[in-house]
């Protein structure tokens, strides 16, 4: 045990702290500290309170020069000696030491929130500190928690908005439990995650938010969800809504894969097999005309032409091609007849059942896909953070817990203002 010193003092750089003193035992050090008392008052009646007794509590601290370090803070539990006054005793607190829920020091905790939210995990961040997981992440859910509702810009300057689903948890022998996520597609960032994907839920936390920021969103982007565009249509009637074009081309992708494999078991009766002429161009099929040279071109020709008698392959492969045309036109009017001509085209009666189902589901979001041309937004930004929660899920080895979920994946992927942590207060 030794006296403190003034670079003692310096390290904890608190005014009305003072360093009792510190101790060393193998590689571990601790500080011990209290706060200077000066007139204390009862909360209640307002008389001078007595210290009735001062317990150690130890708190873990940061790091100094590699060594774990530990913070011994010799509280003040009061007393009032008016026995008429209805608070007989309290425990005096400082949030600048630390928060009352936290094992960790306000430094500390900030620290941790930090080095998570970039990306370590709780574990790795709590063999850096010396301690337990579950102090950490305690830590972590508090200041995070503190952080994102502190930071209100992130919500206060989007104007296009984009829901998604991403599963949360899959158990054995049970159903998979899903999220939805509300992302800024403007700016690329998360804005809330929330534990279901009904209706009710997504639906409840829109209409939550300040009135101000319902207005000024006027795009919400969507895949071809009902529950989605219905949520859109009650809570922000004046957005106009925007199919997201990877999901209506990944579409018109599946139906050409369903006629390729109903034309391949009807020519050959089995399923496809290695010398199979569909069979060999399943991928070029999938794959943009522009970017086949003319030996990849005359290839698929050839294998159409052997596997293909009917050339029902053929017309759903000009279909998916035409689409992928219809978001390459820039002009708002004339992608918008092209998609009617498309609809119509694949409508009619002798066109393969699977392209009449394609058409009656772009007819039935005709409206919502041209928005594209107006908007010029997508959903993709939300399928790129949705690969981000999931990375946080992968280096967590997956989440029970949906709060602890939401607190990582916002920190990592929400975009906070960092520099609002520094001036957080938590009692």
């Amino acid at each position: 045990m030794s006296e403190p010193s003034e670079i003692l003092q310096a390290l904890v750089g608190l005014k009305d702290v003072r360093v009792l003193y510190y101790e060393r035992w193998g590689p571990q050090v601790e500080l011990v500290i209290e706060q200077v008392l000066s007139d204390p008052r009862c909360p209640s009646c307002g008389g001078r309170a007595r210290v009735k007794e001062r317990p150690l509590v130890r708190y873990v601290d940061l790091p100094v020069y590699g060594a774990p370090m530990r913070l011994g803070w010799r509280k003040h539990r009061m007393r009032c000696p008016d026995r008429a006054c209805p608070r007989r005793s309290w425990v005096l607190g400082d949030h600048r030491i630390a928060a009352k829920s936290c094992l960790l020091t306000t430094r500390a905790a900030k620290w941790a929130t930090m080095q998570v939210g970039t990306g370590r995990t709780v574990a790795e961040v709590a063999g850096e500190l010396d301690c337990d997981w579950h102090t950490v992440n305690d830590a972590v859910t508090v200041y995070g928690s503190a952080l994102l509702a502190a930071d209100r810009k992130r919500l206060n300057r989007t104007t296009a908005i984009g829901l998604d689903e991403t599963s949360f948890v899959r158990l054995a022998h049970a159903h998979t439990s899903y999220a939805t996520t509300v992302c800024d597609v403007e700016h690329h960032q998360i804005i809330d995650i929330l534990p279901s994907r009904h209706f009710v839920d997504v639906a409840g936390f829109l209409d939550k938010q300040p009135t101000g920021w319902k207005q000024r969103v006027r795009y919400g982007a969507l895949d071809m969800s009902a529950t989605y565009a219905a949520v859109y249509t009650v809570v922000l009637p004046k957005a106009a809504q925007v199919v997201d074009s990877f999901h209506v081309i990944s579409l018109a992708n599946r139906t050409l894969d369903a006629v390729r494999r109903r034309v391949q078991n009807e020519q050959t009766g089995h399923r496809g097999r290695r010398d199979d002429p569909l069979y060999k161009a399943r991928r070029v099929l999938l794959t943009g005309e522009e970017r086949l040279n003319d030996r990849a071109a005359q290839r698929l020709a050839s294998l159409l032409a052997l596997g293909d008698p009917n050339a029902e392959v053929a017309i759903a492969y000009r279909v998916k091609e035409r689409l992928r045309e219809f978001y390459r036109t820039r002009d708002p009017s004339i992608a918008r007849g092209m998609l009617e001509e498309l609809i119509e085209h694949c409508r009619r009666r002798t066109m393969p059942p699977e392209l009449q189902k394609l058409g009656r589901t772009l007819h039935a979001w005709f409206d919502k896909i041209c928005n594209y041309h107006h908007a010029r937004v997508s959903n993709g930004p939300t399928e790129a953070l949705n690969n981000l929660i999931k990375r946080i899920k992968r280096i967590g080895f997956g989440f029970r817990n949906f709060d602890n979920y939401r607190i990582r994946a916002l920190l990592y992927a929400g975009k906070p203002n960092w520099r609002v942590l520094g001036s957080i207060v938590v009692q």
